[in-house]
């Protein structure tokens, strides 16, 4: 009884973190279904290791520290992430500068900060955030990233030099998709439901409107339609059912369902039969 009276208590003090690892996650990563995706791993992980936790106390940084460590090994690259190399050779480039005015005005605009901050290398993204944005120091950081404090010093600088790498650039094509009332990936993500008719009057509208504008996700949604119209080409026609028989048994389902016996279908006559063939 003891044993169950106390996996109950973790329970509940692992849940009561569930919040606070949601928006940990949401600020590290740019997308909230894998954020909360995320955050419910790392406490499924913390329960299957509750013997690991040797002081009660420690159980939010516990958790914090292995919530970074799931985010990393999640995020994967994209085609446009900046590269450390090429950064740091600017920066060391005499004659490399910005336009302060432009980074500071991008700073502030919180669209072009996430996009900016997603370009950076993961490894350089989480001190970042997590250190000039959540005030976590760079002790917390070391350990919770399982590196040595220099190293977590140095990913810290070279990640505040990648974005303002990152904000000074002037991209055409993502200048264009930041300036669109709904972001490329919400609206992508909205895209499928869009299709099959489920979204509300407001979210529909929002979508067509980006799609009117945006100049990368029409080609994407086009290839979308192409290929559920070509799935359709796969039905075999023989194994269509008619729509009479289709809501025959749909009937007899819901019936069975509701716990009341399904109606017997009315008989089918038998043919006539053909003249000069045997009754």
């Amino acid at each position: 009884m003891a044993d169950a009276r106390e996996g109950e208590q973790f329970a509940e003090r692992l849940a009561a973190e569930l919040p606070a690892l949601v928006r940990l996650a949401t600020r590290l990563l740019r997308d909230a279904d894998v954020a909360e995706d995320c955050a419910q791993e790392t406490l499924v992980g913390a329960w299957r290791r509750r013997d690991q936790l040797r002081d009660p106390a420690a159980l939010a940084p516990w958790l914090r520290r292995s919530l970074v460590n799931r985010v990393i090994d999640r995020s994967r690259s994209r085609h446009d992430e900046l590269d450390i190399d090429r950064i740091e050779a600017d920066w060391k480039d005499d004659a490399y500068s910005v336009r302060p005015d432009l980074v500071l005005d991008r700073a502030e605009l919180r669209d072009e900060l996430e996009d900016a901050l997603a370009r950076l290398p993961v490894i350089y993204r989480v001190p970042v955030v997590l250190h000039d944005a959540l005030g976590w120091t760079a002790v917390e950081i070391s350990a919770a990233m399982a590196v040595g404090l220099p190293a977590t010093k140095q990913r810290l600088r070279r990640g505040r030099m990648m974005l303002v790498s990152a904000l000074a650039e002037d991209d055409a094509r993502r200048r264009a998709s930041l300036a669109q009332p709904m972001r490329c990936w919400r609206a992508r993500r909205h895209v499928s439901a869009y299709m099959d008719g489920e979204l509300d009057e407001a979210t529909k509208a929002a979508v067509e409107e980006h799609l009117a504008t945006c100049p990368t996700c029409p080609p994407l949604y086009a290839g979308l339609v192409g290929v559920r119209a070509g799935m359709g080409g796969l039905r075999d026609p023989d194994t269509v059912i008619e729509a009479a028989i289709a809501a025959r048994i749909r009937d007899a389902l819901a019936a069975e369902g509701a716990g009341v016996p399904a109606a017997r279908p009315a008989a089918v006559p038998e043919p006539a039969a053909r003249s000069g063939t045997l009754p």
